[in-house]
C-alpha cells in the first residue's frame, strides 16, 4: 500500500504542478527568451501558406495569442476560432486553420478526461492516506526518493535509448483519432511556428517534472512533520 501511496502522490503531484503552470501560460514568456522564439517565428511565419503577416507581431501579440490556446484547451476548445491577430494593414486574422482548431480540441478533450481520472485518483489517495494515518505507518523519505528515482532514472534512459522525439510522436499516434492531423511543418501552422514545436514542449516538460519532484518531496516531509507524528499518535 505504502508503494501505491507514493506513485498516486507523484501522479497528483504531476497533476497539481500541470494545474498550476497553466495559470502562468507554462512559462511561455521565460521560454521565449530562453528558445529565441522570436527569431524562430520572424524565420518562419513570412513562410507560412495560410496565413500571412504574423511576423509584424510584437512579443506582446505572441505571448497573448499563446495564452489564449492555453485557455480554451482547458475549457472544451472555447474560443479557439476567435483567436486573431492584426497585421501591418490593419487586417483581421485568425491565427488557427481548422486542422489546427480540430487538434487542441482533441488535446482539449484529453485535459478533460486527465482531470476527470486526476480527481479519481485524489479520492484513492486521500483514503489511502486515511489509512496510512490510522496505522501511523508512512514511508521513509530515503527510501522512498531512492525508488522513485531509479524508477524515473531507468525511464530517462529509456527515453534516451528509444528517442524523444520517437516516444512523442508514437504517443500521438496511440491518442489521437487517426483521421485527425496532429503534425504540423512551420510553413502550415502559425500554432506549431509560435510554439517552436516541439522545443517549447521540452521546456515545459523539464519544469512540469521539476515542480513535480518538488511537491512531492513537500508531500513527503510533511507526513514526517513532529506535529504529524503526535496526531497519529493520539489516535
Amino acid at each position: 500500500m505504502q508503494i501505491l501511496w507514493l506513485w498516486l502522490t507523484l501522479t497528483l503531484a504531476f497533476y497539481v504542478s500541470w494545474i498550476t503552470l497553466s495559470k502562468v501560460d507554462f512559462l511561455y514568456g521565460t521560454w521565449y527568451e530562453v528558445g529565441d522564439f522570436e527569431t524562430h517565428i520572424n524565420h518562419y511565419a513570412p513562410q507560412n501558406r495560410f496565413r500571412h503577416g504574423f511576423e509584424q507581431t510584437d512579443k506582446t501579440t505572441r505571448l497573448a495569442l499563446f495564452g489564449g490556446i492555453v485557455e480554451a484547451i482547458h475549457h472544451q476548445g472555447n474560443g479557439l476560432k476567435q483567436l486573431h491577430y492584426t497585421d501591418a494593414k490593419n487586417r483581421t486574422i485568425p491565427l488557427l486553420h481548422q486542422s489546427e482548431v480540430v487538434h487542441l480540441k482533441d488535446v482539449a478533450n484529453l485535459i478533460d478526461f486527465l482531470s476527470s481520472l486526476g480527481w479519481g485518483l485524489a479520492l484513492a489517495w486521500l483514503i489511502i492516506t486515511a489509512i496510512l494515518l490510522s496505522k501511523r505507518h508512512f514511508p521513509n523519505i530515503k527510501t522512498s526518493l531512492l525508488q522513485i528515482g531509479l524508477t524515473l532514472m531507468a525511464i530517462g534512459l529509456l527515453i534516451a535509448a528509444v528517442g524523444a522525439k520517437e516516444i512523442f510522436y508514437q504517443l500521438h499516434i496511440w491518442i489521437f483519432p487517426a483521421d485527425h492531423r496532429w503534425f504540423f511543418y512551420y510553413q502550415d501552422s502559425l500554432m506549431s511556428t509560435l510554439m517552436k514545436a516541439p522545443d517549447l514542449f521540452a521546456y515545459i516538460a523539464a519544469s512540469l517534472t521539476a515542480l513535480s519532484l518538488l511537491c512531492f518531496m513537500l508531500v513527503l516531509m510533511f507526513f514526517h512533520l513532529p506535529i504529524i507524528k503526535n496526531v497519529k499518535k493520539l489516535r
